[in-house]
């Protein structure tokens, strides 16, 4: 069939302009905003114990009854104080029995050795044989150990009194008592608590997904009752604990606590939050987009004088959490309309997109 010229231009004309709006409706707006506007570094946090690092239970070192308890709960004691006096009637009187040994012994001792004098004189002049010599000097070894061991029962006996005062082992504070005055304590018994003052630390517990970001922020806070304090890390514990796939992780608090002369901030058994600011950029919940399957987020690209959607899958990232991502500074993230677009699709900036240096913008 053979068509006018004047109904073929008509033909072309209608085609031309149905592309035309075609291909206006595939275009679609959005809003960016460039990397640099949307990247943060959060504060990460994990919960903190400040643990003593010395909480002793002083034990009785002898089984003895309870004479004296000289301390109570909450007192500020110094190292060698005594804490409890226990009865020591017994021990006082053994030790003085060894001491008067131990004098017996000395006596036995010297006359064994002036006996062997006369001994090696007498056989020189040859009125006692060699076996009577040999006896005499036997006495003389007899009497030497009757000596040394009267001297360790009477050492014995001394420490047994010395232990009659159970003492604190270094300056710290009662936190316990466990026993009253007239009881009977049998030797391991525990009898007072003392936390050693000055000498706490901070522990917290980071998980092993962010042990590594932890270690580059290099510099932590201990937070409690709103106050921030800035603490030093002491030691990572080399051993993962099984239940929380977290480390141990120590710290020091030295620094808060000084001068030792004004009352602590930081006390044992307080409960906070060890902070660290994250050395690596991440980018709100809110951009993430899912497509196919995956999650990612929606960035501007430009090819063959076009402007485009590109799709970044992100396989480590969570549904309404921030998520951990490196970029260009000034590349052009899709804001508004992210949920609209597709892989490839053709977009255009709108006007009054928040991005006001958009180098896209129209």
């Amino acid at each position: 069939m053979a068509y006018s010229p004047l109904y073929s231009f008509t033909l072309i004309t209608a085609l031309l302009f149905i592309s035309n709006n075609t291909q206006a409706v595939d275009i679609q707006k959005v809003t960016v905003e460039p990397a640099s506007s949307l990247l943060f570094y959060p504060e990460k946090k994990a919960t903190a114990l400040v643990k003593p690092i010395n909480h002793t239970q002083v034990p009785a070192q002898i089984s003895a009854q309870v004479s004296t308890i000289n301390v109570q709960l909450g007192n500020i004691v110094t190292k060698g104080q005594v804490l409890v006096d226990l009865d020591c009637q017994d021990k006082a009187i053994y030790l003085a029995k060894q001491a008067s040994q131990f004098k017996i012994s000395k006596a036995q001792l010297h006359l064994a050795k002036r006996n062997y004098d006369r001994a090696v004189t007498l056989k020189k002049n040859r009125h006692i044989g060699e076996a009577e010599l040999d006896a005499s000097d036997v006495d003389v070894t007899v009497a030497k150990e009757n000596v040394e061991q009267v001297l360790q029962e009477k050492a014995s006996a001394t420490l047994a009194v010395q232990r009659c005062q159970v003492r604190s082992p270094f300056d710290g504070v009662v936190t316990q008592r466990m026993v009253s005055q007239g009881d009977y304590v049998n030797i391991g018994q525990s009898l007072i608590t003392v936390l050693e003052q000055n000498n706490i630390e901070i522990e917290a517990q980071i998980p092993l997904d962010q042990i590594d970001g932890f270690i580059q922020a290099g510099q932590y806070h201990f937070i409690n009752d709103e106050k921030k304090h800035l603490i030093v890390m002491r030691s990572i514990v080399g051993f993962i604990e099984s239940n929380s796939r977290s480390q141990v992780v120590t710290f020091s608090v030295d620094e808060i606590n000084k001068p030792l002369d004004v009352t602590p901030k930081v006390l044992a058994g307080m409960n906070g939050m060890v902070s660290w600011q994250s050395k690596r950029s991440f980018l709100p919940a809110h951009l993430l987009t899912q497509r196919k399957g995956r999650y990612g987020i929606f960035v501007t690209e430009k090819k063959d004088n076009l402007l485009r959607a590109k799709f970044i899958a992100l396989p480590q990232a969570q549904e309404g959490r921030p998520f951990e991502l490196v970029m260009e500074k000034d590349q052009q993230i899709i804001v508004d309309g992210r949920h609209r677009v597709s892989a490839g699709k053709l977009i255009s900036v709108k006007a009054d997109s928040r991005n006001t240096k958009n180098k896209y913008e129209e």
